[in-house]
């Protein structure tokens, strides 16, 4: 067993929760990656790890249901009415998102394939080749790969494994994250006649908050037809035409019901649950492995070799100095047209391409004698 500190250390630190405010699911990330990287069961000096993928469900399993920070922040117990209790949401979030199927954009590698791409460059055995017949999730790519592994040594190998996991978990678990933004289970509105896509659960959001807003913040009563029609033109939700339309649904009149109930557990907002674990995390995080004036000459030469644009050079530079993703991005007209028109306005998946080519340079620039 990994000593001490030096154990401790080692199993939360691969992926940095900077104080810029890096979310719970970045150091989920991390935790994962330390886990399959078996950090938790051997000691510094021993190479090679044997990937059992049951053992290894099993303590992620434990991790989800045990650790709070999870169970309440990532998983969202919580939202989950009885009978159901943490060891069902943590296997509904285990099959929703970590073994969510990632589809491929564009005919390009997913953040999947590029995570199991990484994984069997550690192969210490044989390698089956990986199939082909359908998307891999997350957790097939870490744990689909070669049983017997070349342990990721440096502190700078294990972020990347822990940077591509995150890079899943950003695509795979956002309908969950909506659904809980929402302050709805997401066992019930993810599955069944009545799921709802991604777009729809992010629209929904954007109309409680709007409702939220017509309304004052006076919850505990049913808005009115006006505050529901005013709240549906700041903010409409794709198969509707006006709020009271909306509103009859089964999705709005779920969130109207927690609207109007007196229980305001249930309109917690998975971002303010996030916004708390992350100032907890700020507090045990390790500074940046590379400083923004060590990076700084990489992202001029990738913006020079045409790898990324001026903006999005200015974007990194200003994340890395601490601001957060929203506030670099809307000073820019440049990548908030780009996001809209390239990416069909989807942050998420823009935000893994730029990292993706950012990546793919840099590591190309290091090879370079």
């Amino acid at each position: 067993m990994a000593s001490g500190d030096g154990a401790e250390q080692a199993i939360m630190g691969a992926q940095r929760a900077g104080k810029s405010g890096r979310d719970i699911v970045a150091y989920f990330a991390g935790h994962l990656a330390n886990l399959a990287n078996g950090n938790d069961t051997l000691g510094d000096a021993e190479e090679i790890v044997f990937v059992k993928p049951f053992h290894l469900y099993e303590r992620v399993r434990r991790l989800l249901t045990v650790n709070k920070r999870y169970s309440e922040g990532l998983v969202g117990v919580w939202a989950y009415p009885p009978p159901d209790g943490v060891e069902e949401a943590a296997e509904f979030y285990f099959d929703r998102v970590l073994d969510r199927p990632i589809a491929a954009r564009r005919d390009e590698p997913t953040s999947a394939d590029n995570l199991a791409a990484l994984v069997a460059t550690r192969a210490a055995g044989p390698v089956a080749p990986p199939p082909r017949d359908q998307p891999l999730s997350t957790w097939k790519a870490l744990v689909g790969g070669p049983a017997r592994r070349r342990r990721f040594r440096e502190t700078s190998e294990l972020f990347e494994l822990s940077n591509r996991i995150l890079k899943c978990l950003d695509a795979a678990n956002r309908p969950y994250a909506e659904t809980l933004r929402l302050g709805l289970c997401p066992k019930e509105w993810l599955v069944g006649d009545d799921a709802a896509g991604v777009n729809t659960l992010k629209a929904a959001n954007g109309f409680l908050k709007a409702l939220k807003a017509k309304m004052d913040d006076k919850l505990g009563r049913r808005p009115t037809d006006e505050e529901l029609d005013a709240a549906f033109a700041a903010a409409p939700v794709p198969g509707a035409k006006t709020g009271k339309e909306f509103a009859a649904t089964p999705l709005g009149a779920a969130i109207v019901s927690r609207v109007a109930g007196q229980d305001q557990t249930y309109l917690l907002s998975f971002e303010s649950v996030e916004a708390t674990q992350a100032a907890e995390i700020a507090d045990e995080a390790d500074g940046p492995l590379m400083t923004q004036q060590e990076a700084a000459p990489y992202l001029t030469a990738a913006v020079e070799a045409g790898a990324i644009a001026p903006p999005e050079r200015d974007l990194l530079a200003a994340i890395m100095a601490g601001r957060t993703l929203n506030q670099a991005l809307g000073e820019s007209l440049f990548l908030r047209r780009r996001v809209k028109a390239d990416f069909e306005g989807d942050l998420a998946a823009y935000v893994e391409d730029l990292s993706a080519r950012t990546a793919r340079f840099v590591v190309a620039a290091a090879a370079r004698p």
